[in-house]
């Protein structure tokens, strides 16, 4: 209703992170084929364009040859240096030693080549962009930003390996180091937050009886308006007649309100799931760890659930900004007697010979290629990945929203993981895409290949680079912010990771 009044079209940010890169990037799995335009998907993107799922190519960017601003001989675990790069002010190149450690880091772990104590230098995009565009404070919305992961390895702050599993950070105060945003993995806990007191609770019904008692409150204004103008003099006319149509537009986004979907908390039938903790244990010199609760069985139902609030916080406008990660980069998640186990997906991943996953590593082992299909076992859970983001943007596109358009018309969504080659901990070819932002003019059904291809063969993804070629994740941080009338950032981070604007992304 507070939209109704105003005639707004809300403008939105998601940010959706996948976990452990991809093992598809060099056969013919991930990328396109053809030109900018008209380009036919690869079997993981088909998911977002053929239509069993979704049919948003003309919704999508896909961009290729995109590099994390990092030196891969930076001291620091390369998963939690890939999410600093993606997502934080790239640092400037100062040796091994040039992330930032947390404050509680011991000598022996800033020495650690894997140190899982770097973080970062100052606030992540989101909140960048959240405090920098008026547009995604809303009036304001009642959270400014959310942060969800259908994870509980990702919510488990008792080791403090943030740079291994946040994926937004708050403004330190002063010159303090930035404050993590842990993301929330329990959906009882997440609806409890953000649904428990700042529902309306209002039904459809009610919205429409809203919705038609303001409109007769103005009919009967506009009525007697319209006998007035037959009394003022002729030099006051335009004002009543510019009163009157801003009376008719008001009504007409009062009516579009009615129609659109009723602000009311999501329903799960069985009620939103409490996850019980998973037990986790750090064996002696490895970077992951090892899951032995339940989480491989409960993380497909918790997205299901997470998907349903970030509807909602969108459709009722309680936030415009929302970063959701579906696992941090160490998962140990294991899909081959684990997630693929669910009754709706059981049978139905198999890999491009046509065979299930048979690999019973969690997914950063398979990453790594260990067990016997690993790139097949890996290019299933990058499909799942994708089936599972694909069913939430068809869903926004499917769902009207206030003041015209759909929800995914009127959100930007930025699908990215935080190394490039999974085994590799790559850090050039981050495979990279863009969805929905209408209101930013996104070039929808573009396939970009960025940079210079004589250059970009010599730095394929599974290669170890002190500085790979432009352009970089923060050149798409700064074209994004720019096309949002963020005119004033021209460099996100260090100047040596900023190379200008990438053109053909947005209009």
């Amino acid at each position: 209703m507070a939209h109704a009044q105003t005639g707004a079209t809300p403008q939105r940010l998601l940010l959706i992170h996948h976990p452990c890169g991809s093992s598809s990037l060099g056969n013919g799995r991930w990328w396109p084929t053809g030109g900018t335009t008209g380009w036919a998907a690869s079997p993981l993107l088909s998911s977002f364009t053929d239509g069993k799922i979704a049919s948003l190519q003309n919704s999508m960017v896909v961009l290729q040859g995109i590099t994390c601003p990092r030196n891969q001989n930076w001291l620091g675990d390369a998963h939690g240096s890939g999410f600093l790069g993606m997502i934080t002010p790239p640092v400037k190149d100062v040796g091994p030693t040039s992330w930032p450690q947390s404050s509680s880091a011991t000598p022996s772990t800033r020495a650690d080549p894997n140190s899982k104590t770097i973080t970062a230098s100052d606030q992540s995009v989101d909140q960048l962009f959240l405090n920098q565009i008026p547009a995604l404070r809303g009036a304001p919305c009642p959270f400014p930003s959310v942060q969800l992961t259908a994870s509980t390895e990702s919510s488990d702050q008792s080791n403090d390996l943030h740079a291994l599993k946040v994926t937004s950070y708050a403004k330190g105060s002063g010159s303090s180091q930035p404050t993590p945003l842990w993301a929330q993995s329990s959906p009882a806990i997440a609806f409890m937050d953000y649904f428990g007191s700042a529902m309306t609770g209002m039904t459809t019904s009610q919205i429409a009886r809203a919705a038609s008692e303001n409109k007769s409150v103005l009919d009967f204004a506009a009525g007697g308006l319209s006998s007035l103008q037959s009394q003022v003099p002729a030099s006051q006319l335009p004002k009543v007649q510019s009163h009157l149509a801003a009376i008719r537009q008001l009504e007409m986004s009062l009516a579009a309100s009615a129609a659109a979907p009723a602000c009311t908390p999501p329903s799960f039938p069985a009620g939103p799931l409490s996850p019980a903790p998973g037990v986790f244990s750090a064996p002696s010199g490895q970077g992951g760890f090892t899951n032995v609760g339940l989480l491989d069985t409960q993380t497909y139902p918790m997205w299901l659930q997470h998907k349903e609030i970030i509807k909602t916080l969108f459709t009722c406008d309680l936030t415009r900004v929302v970063s959701f990660s579906f696992a941090y980069g160490n998962s140990g998640i294991h899909f081959d007697g684990g997630v693929l186990t669910d009754p709706a997906l059981s049978g139905k991943y198999l890999d491009p010979n046509g065979d299930p996953i048979s690999d019973p590593d969690g997914h950063h082992d398979i990453s790594h290629l260990q067990g016997g299909d690993a790139v097949d076992a890996q290019y299933i859970i990058d499909k799942y990945y994708c089936d599972m983001t694909a069913g939430l943007l068809a869903e926004m596109a499917a769902t009207q929203d206030v003041g015209g358009g759909s929800l995914l018309d009127n959100t930007l969504v930025v699908y990215w993981t935080e190394v490039s080659d999974g085994n590799a901990h790559g850090a050039v070819d981050m495979p990279l895409l863009v969805f929905g932002g209408k209101f930013l003019k996104l070039n929808g059904g573009s396939y970009l290949q960025l940079g210079n291809p004589s250059t970009n063969s010599q730095f394929p993804p599974t290669g170890h680079y002190a500085k790979g070629p432009p352009p970089y994740a923060s050149d798409f941080w700064v074209t994004t912010a720019q096309a949002w009338g963020y005119s004033a950032l021209t460099n996100y981070g260090d100047p040596m990771w900023n190379t200008g604007a990438i053109n053909g992304i947005y209009g």
